[in-house]
């Protein structure tokens, strides 16, 4: 017979709640005992069951100072306004705040500039200057200034091969930190001759380095894949060597590209100079109309900043409508931005990006928020609640135009999906408005998903079963449709739309084909129709 179990005093259990705060852990501790006796313990000495805040007070306070309003703070933590008040009157918090500031104010004039000099309540900092003082190591610093940083991540992808080569030439052993290297080989670039001695010489480096986050081709796109296995954080500074690297920021981060001989470098030696640039804050307000999504706010926000405005500067989006987005529209948001010339782009961390995290990372978030009293070169706010869809082309993002100025004209072949709009939820959009209808006889449609998992996703779900069920292509996950061949059947003078980057229409293109871009509900029902269509009367 055991011996009868010693019960733990109150102040015992008192001290066992602070540490391990779950009644299974607290009964793990004590060698093994059954949380349901643990709990019997703590309400025989009237312990209430452990409850940590889901806000902190500083967070709450940061809030109601930025905006001093209950609905506005609820939105940014996904709460209700009464919500947030309650956690407002469980800290104390009641007065309004003392200053007045931009995130307080609502104006329906579209891209109007604001003042971007406030008076100094605190450290001046923006997004990209947080984040490049701290892989600095610095305190501050300064816009213009160079600084040395060491990147928290890199993220790469075939051209990984041609670093390897640079990297070797420098005379180093070894990378200076494996555990900071992503390399994913999904099919982002031409398939050729060497494609496959590449990959083999890849993979080889990786296992002498010991890296250990390489991903094969059967992957997907390494934008896609790095952001969903959970290897980049909010706060880091991340480095790639494509342009479109600045789609990380959607998790409120600073993501930028550098050249190959720059990340061989990195390689070698885990640092590189970077010149700290001048921030734009962009708001967006409003509520999007039916018909509308990140694809049409975007191409919207650039046609009004122009191609050049944010040349090697940051960008920092807030807003209403920033907020009610989810990760894959914020996504699309910054893969856009990088036809503005965008070194930084950022995204508010907030609740949505929180939950999106929840599950796939395990490490403590230490998310970087840009100062109340942060110095931009210029601030804009854009109003979309009038936005009507937009379409861009047929060269790049340079003619960006309503919807409604090209209707009817004849589309032969359209793409949905790529790193711009491949995730599941642009499947789900395509894939609510071609269910049980067929493609015009007279268009392709080619469907691109962007990652292994988000294919798999839209197996399960049904989405793949729709769409080709309606006549579409489905083709391996990736980036690029044209490496696997596809971009032989687009012939000269015949009508693209696509659900990519200007990177991507630009290299289609060259067969002599007419490419715009657009949001993947202009392209579904433009693929049933035969012609570019408004998607807002078929959308439920």
């Amino acid at each position: 017979m055991s011996p009868r179990r010693k019960i733990p005093t109150k102040a015992e259990l008192i001290q066992l709640q602070k540490l391990y705060k779950t009644d299974e852990r607290i009964g793990e501790r004590l060698g093994g005992v059954p949380a349901y006796l643990v709990a019997y313990w703590r309400r025989k000495k009237n312990l209430p069951k452990h409850s940590q805040p889901k806000f902190s007070e500083s967070e709450i306070r940061n809030l109601w100072e930025r905006f001093g309003d209950d609905d506005r703070c609820g939105l940014e933590l996904g709460i209700s306004k009464a919500a947030f008040y309650n956690w407002r009157r469980r800290y104390g918090i009641r007065e309004k705040p003392a200053f007045l500031k931009l995130e307080q104010l609502e104006l329906n004039l579209p891209g109007l500039p604001q003042r971007g000099k406030t008076t100094s309540l605190y450290g001046k900092q923006s997004v990209a200057q947080k984040i490049l003082a701290q892989a600095a190591g610095l305190e501050k610093v300064k816009v213009g200034e160079m600084v040395v940083v060491e990147p928290d991540v890199v993220v790469l992808n075939q051209d990984v091969a041609n670093i390897i080569h640079t990297f070797k030439s420098i005379g180093v052993e070894y990378v200076w930190n494996p555990e900071k290297i992503v390399i994913a080989l999904g099919n982002c670039e031409d398939t050729n001759a060497h494609t496959a001695s590449d990959n083999m010489a890849v993979r080889e480096f990786a296992r002498h380095q010991q890296i250990k986050k390489i991903y094969n081709i059967q992957e997907g796109t390494y934008h896609q894949v790095a952001l969903e296995n959970g290897h980049l954080l909010p706060g880091q500074l991340v480095l790639g060597t494509n342009r479109y690297a600045v789609s990380y920021g959607a998790l409120g981060l600073c993501a930028t590209n550098i050249d190959i001989t720059e990340m061989a470098t990195v390689w070698a030696s885990g640092r590189i100079w970077l010149r700290v640039p001048p921030t734009i804050r962009v708001d967006i307000n409003g509520r999007r109309a039916r018909g509308v999504y990140a694809m049409d706010i975007a191409l919207s926000v650039i046609s009004k900043l122009h191609a050049t405005m944010a040349d090697y500067k940051a960008v920092e989006y807030y807003g209403h409508a920033v907020s009610r987005m989810n990760i894959s529209e914020r996504f699309t948001l910054c893969n856009l931005s990088a036809e503005m010339g965008a070194k930084f782009v950022s995204c508010p961390f907030e609740s949505v990006t929180r939950r999106y995290l929840s599950g796939r990372v395990e490490s403590t978030l230490h998310p970087v928020i840009a100062d109340k009293d942060a110095e931009y070169e210029s601030m804009f706010q854009f109003n979309i609640d009038n936005l009507v869809p937009h379409i861009a082309g047929p060269d790049g993002t340079n003619r960006i135009r309503p919807i409604t100025e090209l209707e009817r004209l004849t589309v032969h072949q359209v793409i949905i999906g790529t790193c711009g709009n491949g995730r599941f939820d642009d499947l789900r959009v395509a894939a609510d408005i071609l269910k049980g209808k067929k493609l015009h006889t007279d268009c392709r449609m080619i469907v691109v998903p962007c990652s292994r998992s988000v294919y798999l996703e839209a197996l399960k779900k049904g989405l793949i079963r729709v769409l080709v069920d309606a006549g579409a292509m489905v083709i391996s996950p990736g980036c690029n449709w044209y490496a696997s061949g596809f971009d032989n059947i687009l012939a000269p003078n015949e009508r693209c739309l696509a659900t990519a980057n200007a990177g991507f229409a630009k290299r289609v293109s060259n067969s002599g084909a007419e490419v715009y871009l657009c949001s993947p509900a202009t392209a579904a029902v433009s693929a049933l129709n035969g012609y570019i269509t408004d998607p807002t009367p078929y959308i439920r």
